[in-house]
């Protein structure tokens, strides 16, 4: 955690970006040229935001009007682009508390209004009767032990979804060391493919799940996963890469 100190110098944003040292991922300055995040980030602003907006929104290109919650924030990039693009209401759960503090001093930094909260998204989805205009899940159904209950708990709550995650494909040589098992989801049988983590998941450094292992699915069991709850999920970017795993992008609006 971050060690308490009383600050001396004068008040100023880059202040409370250097509370993390160089561990921020979010390249700050690209938003906030006079600012300095660090050595190594690499998260950039990029167009998952715009293109959900382009296909999921009321109005085209734009979120006016709508209330959205966001899955994983990590640092608050994609909360930006979200609020920029007009959304009425925007709630976003981080369980990750380092990641959670980092949101704060983004939304402080950049002005933005996003309703942030520390916890489990998967809990809230289950047990918070509230509905959604979109949910905006980009990052994390791979870090879940079971995905099927997100997708489900995401369906719950909303009749429009952005998606971006990475997929199995048997192919992919390098990564984690997957195990195959079937997992039963109110009756119907899916494939699951467990990894371990293999890291303390309590440390600073760790930007996985809740849990100390994480299943993926396939591509065609994303799909069939989305339309049994009565989605039609479009995939607009299928990227296969060695390098971090294949990955794609989707919007889903139920039919």
């Amino acid at each position: 955690m971050i060690t308490p100190k009383l600050e001396r110098r004068y008040p100023s944003h880059q202040n409370a970006v250097e509370l993390f040292g160089d561990r921020w991922l979010v390249r700050i300055e690209e938003l906030y040229p006079a600012l300095k995040s660090g050595p190594d980030n690499y998260l950039r602003a990029d167009t998952r935001p715009q293109m959900a907006a382009a296909h999921l929104g009321f109005v085209p290109h734009s979120f006016h009007g709508m209330n959205v919650l966001e899955l994983g924030p990590l640092e608050g990039m994609h909360s930006y682009q979200i609020a920029k693009l007009g959304a009425e209401n925007l709630i976003s759960i981080e369980a990750n508390t380092v990641a959670y503090l980092r949101c704060l001093v983004m939304k402080e930094i950049l002005a933005f209004r996003c309703s942030y909260l520390l916890g489990d998204a998967l809990k809230y989805l289950e047990e918070n009767p509230r509905k959604y205009d979109l949910i905006f899940c980009s990052g994390i159904l791979y870090h879940m032990q079971n995905p099927y209950r997100l997708i489900k708990a995401i369906a719950n709550r909303t009749d429009r979804v952005f998606l971006w995650t990475h997929y199995f494909d048997p192919t992919l040589p390098k990564g984690p060391q997957f195990k195959k098992k079937t997992v039963d989801c109110d009756g119907v049988a899916y494939d699951f493919f467990e990894h371990s983590y293999n890291v303390d998941i309590e440390k600073q450094s760790f930007w996985g799940g809740n849990h100390e292992s994480a299943s993926w699915l396939s591509k065609e069991t994303i799909v069939s996963m989305f339309e049994r709850f009565g989605f039609k999920l479009s995939i607009h970017d299928d990227v296969r890469t060695w390098e971090i795993g294949h990955h794609l992008t989707a919007t889903a609006i139920r039919a």
